[in-house]
């Protein structure tokens, strides 16, 4: 295919662009996109797909009005590596939208219109001639409920009243901050360790023990993962917010200048338990000044429990959790 560039569509707040654009370019990656469609989408026609049989192609096309209309990604997937071919459109979005129906009708009809318009013309008026199914899926980490109409007759006034004679479709939609975080915290993926991080994190007010809790996991799982991870990590905690924009570019040159000295995984594993000190630093001090509730201190002391594990002594953990000693010596 022959589009132009992708460009992504505006955000209203630039953050929320930023945080957009690290999943574009994390899930612009085969492995990794294959790896969510797999897992979390699961459906029957996900079973028997390979890197081999996925295309990301261009998302921006010209309508008939000469306007372009932008998707975040669209791939091109081949079936039972039979030559039958059909598109996964994905959105990404960070708040909810009363008008992604619409939105996705728009992406979906100007993919529809540039595969017809450069299929052959004596192709096209066979009578078996058929356009490739489009699967649109919007991926969703806002921290409400995600509240916008699920089908495109739903988004149509009266719909009711006139049956199956109305354009229709239904999205899918992967809702991170409902998930459960079993889903996530069993695996090493990359992915996966991503979207707990994600999950722990709200931007309206950030629960800085669950952001340290996650990234201790994460510093955890670096052993595990490729060098071409650990710069997809990196690449993905510099422009999502989740972590201070100094820390991820600071990150990005460290593994960028040490490539090849195989020292990626203990920058990383050395950056992520920093932050992650400090993240458990800061938490203590809003802990200790608004009081315990019951899911903090459960947190300090799955924390605690852990330290204890390691063999970090006493008097440390409890400077970092505040815990009583004898709550300590009872784990």
């Amino acid at each position: 295919m022959n589009e132009p560039k992708s460009k992504s569509p505006p955000c209203s707040k630039e953050q929320e662009c930023k945080h957009d654009e690290s999943y574009k370019v994390l899930l612009s990656h085969k492995t990794v996109f294959l790896h969510f469609l797999k897992k979390y989408i699961n459906l029957p026609w996900t079973a028997n797909i390979s890197p081999d049989d996925i295309e990301l192609v261009n998302s921006e096309f010209i309508t008939g009005a000469y306007k372009p209309v932008r998707s975040d990604l669209i791939y091109k997937l081949r079936m039972n590596d039979a030559d039958v071919y059909f598109y996964v459109l994905l959105e990404q979005q960070s708040k909810v939208d009363h008008t992604m129906p619409f939105r996705l009708l728009r992406y979906m009809s100007g993919l529809q219109s540039h595969i017809f318009d450069n299929a052959e013309e004596d192709e096209r008026a066979l009578k078996g001639f058929r356009l490739p199914a489009i699967i649109p899926i919007v991926l969703y980490n806002g921290n409400d409920n995600w509240t916008a109409v699920r089908s495109y007759r739903e988004y149509t006034k009266d719909y009711e009243v006139f049956g199956n004679s109305i354009i229709d479709f239904r999205y899918l939609l992967f809702d991170l901050k409902r998930m459960n975080e079993e889903t996530f915290s069993s695996t090493g993926e990359l992915l996966d360790i991503i979207f707990l991080l994600d999950k722990r994190y709200n931007r309206r007010r950030p629960d800085k023990i669950g952001v340290a809790e996650a990234l201790e996991r994460l510093a955890e799982q670096a052993s595990k993962l490729a060098d071409a991870d650990i710069s997809k990590l990196s690449e993905w905690m510099k422009y999502a917010g989740v972590v201070p924009l100094e820390v991820g570019e600071n990150l990005k040159q460290t593994i960028n200048e040490r490539k090849g000295e195989g020292t990626m995984k203990h920058s990383l594993t050395t950056y992520m338990e920093e932050f992650a000190s400090n993240c458990r630093a800061e938490g203590w001090s809003e802990g200790k000044a608004e009081g315990w509730s019951e899911g903090r201190k459960e947190a300090y002391l799955r924390t605690a429990k852990t330290m204890k594990a390691k063999g970090i002594d006493l008097s440390t953990i409890v400077e970092v959790t505040n815990l009583s000693v004898e709550d300590i010596l009872k784990l």
